[in-house]
């Protein structure tokens, strides 16, 4: 097997993943025809580079190295922080779902999305390319390109009904391409999905369109507000038209891929992690030149040309023009995507929560929140004492308790402030309640120790220890803990691990499982 045959049997290995689920190896060898031995090989070597990860029933399913890759699809094109940011105002203001997406092959790829306060679109997630001829943010697009682009875009329109609303024609989209660029904005109704609307503002840089900014939601809501909605989105366009990037580094320089290069190199996994670690390096630079990503990786300028040839074919890179520098491909964004909606953090947490039972014999809890409670989503009942308080889907306010207090400590102090002032002025929420200063150095405590210790502040004569899960972006995602009569979970046991050490374990797994890479960790191996 040469050098491409290789990495297009690991991206193949992906994708079935990606379309399937957790797969065995046997599975794969026959969805990607390939004897069982190749792919055991190949699948160790994306397992090194966590883009695939063992179950503990013999599965492989896709990996968290995937969700840093799709991270660097975004920012390669815009600061990611700015961009969330802007969309959660968008949202705040319009209560509608709030995406942006860029120009890319057959449409338009959304790069973000913060879901709405009615319905989540599914079709506008991280990774989903918009179809190019229907919706508003698409026909934004058509409508401010320079007209020779325009008239390309146009002519490739194949104009499948996606809805009762999807144009049926070049002349029927001119009409809405014409009162798009009249009004500046575009408003598609029932266009994508019946009963659903949108409303599209441009954003360009230098006056060029370098992407579109939207809102989308229910038609009733959305097409009354239309005009409205575009005032808003207009100042978020400004705002992420700020944080784009430009699209080479200055001075760059990249050659493509050379064809009539030997195609042959190493035969064996280990050209994957060679690969891998150019997806890392630009996935780390954002946009690199092919000299670049030859100094950085420190292989020779022919091996990273045929690599670089070979995950372009894959979608994992893009050359940003035909003799320019390169990022990280779309379709990365999608198969994060993909492996995101995947994640099933209670499923993962069960077999966890069962070894800490069977260390400690206490009651185990998983945790998530909802508005300003922590809700129950899996325990294991103690053995000797049984706490009553936090039954599978119950919830405690988040001031009250290990599992709350861990949930709420790790999130940005902004906020502890909306926390308190709704705690404040909440019959429900006052239990236990402390004023604000006393509450905020409690949560400093808890973020100081990693831990949220609860001792007989609930229930007299018990004590739990929780502990913060974390996603792949470090924000806090859910809350891992234990609770028991406080001699045994305060204790320090003579042998085997402290009752603390066991949360923290256990917390520290299920934020891998999510994607998440402990910044000391990181530090250390730089």
């Amino acid at each position: 097997m040469n050098s491409i045959q290789l990495l297009t049997k690991a991206g193949q290995i992906i994708d079935e993943l990606a379309r399937s689920g957790p797969s065995t190896p046997a599975e794969l060898a026959k969805a990607v025809d390939e004897p069982r031995p190749s792919v055991y090989r190949i699948a160790s070597a994306l397992e090194q580079l966590e883009i695939v990860r063992g179950g503990a029933t013999g599965q492989l399913e896709l990996g968290p190295g995937l969700l840093r890759w799709g991270d660097a699809v975004v920012e390669a094109f815009v600061d990611r922080r700015e961009l969330h940011k802007q969309l959660r105002w968008v949202r705040e203001q319009v209560g509608m779902n709030a995406y942006f997406a860029v120009p890319a092959a057959g449409g338009l790829l959304c790069l973000d999305q913060e879901a709405g306060a009615v319905v989540d679109l599914r079709d506008l997630e991280p990774g989903r390319v918009l179809p190019p001829y229907a919706g508003a943010a698409s026909q934004v697009a058509l409508a401010f390109p320079p007209p020779d682009a325009q008239a390309r875009l146009l002519a490739s329109a194949d104009f499948q009904p996606l809805a009762s609303g999807t144009p049926a024609d070049v002349d029927e989209l001119r009409v809405r391409l014409e009162s798009t660029v009249a009004r500046g904005f575009s408003v598609a109704d029932s266009e994508i999905v019946d009963g659903i609307a949108s409303v599209a503002v441009p954003v360009r840089r230098d006056d060029v369109l370098v992407g579109v900014v939207s809102v989308a939601g229910l038609r009733a809501s959305v097409v009354p507000q239309a005009e409205s909605a575009a005032q808003v989105l207009e100042v978020a366009a400004r705002a992420i038209a700020e944080s784009m990037r430009c699209l080479a580094p200055p001075g760059a320089a990249g050659r493509p891929a050379d064809p009539g290069l030997e195609r042959g190199g190493p035969r064996s996994p280990a050209l994957i992690l060679k690969a891998g670690a150019l997806m890392e390096a630009l996935a780390a630079e954002r946009i690199a030149t092919s000299a670049r990503l030859t100094e950085l990786t420190g292989e020779p300028a022919s091996s990273v040309y045929r690599m670089l040839a070979s995950l372009v074919d894959l979608g994992w890179v893009e050359q940003i023009t035909p003799r320019g520098a390169y990022r990280v491909g779309g379709k990365l964004l999608t198969l994060a995507s993909e492996l995101l909606r995947g994640l099933d953090i209670r499923k993962a947490a069960r077999p966890i929560l069962e070894e800490i039972h069977a260390a400690t014999g206490e009651t185990t809890f998983l945790c998530v929140r909802n508005g300003p409670r922590a809700v129950c989503i899996e325990r294991i009942d103690g053995v000797r004492v049984n706490s009553t308080v936090l039954q599978l889907g119950r919830s405690l306010p988040l001031h009250v308790g290990a599992a709350p207090r861990a949930l709420l400590a790790f999130e940005e102090k902004e906020a502890w402030d909306e926390y308190a002032s709704i705690a404040s002025s909440s019959e429900d929420l006052r239990r236990d309640s402390v004023s604000r200063s006393e509450l905020y150095a409690q949560l400093e405590a808890i973020r100081d120790a990693g831990l949220a210790i609860s001792d007989n502040t609930v229930t007299p004569g018990i004590a739990a220890i929780g502990a913060p899960i974390f996603d792949h972006y470090g924000r806090v995602a859910a809350s891992l803990s234990v609770s028991g009569l406080r001699d045994g979970i305060l204790a320090t046991p003579d042998e085997g691990r402290s009752v603390s050490e066991l949360v923290e374990w256990g917390a520290r797994e299920l934020s891998r499982y999510l994607g998440w890479v402990d910044p000391a960790v990181t530090a250390a191996s730089s």
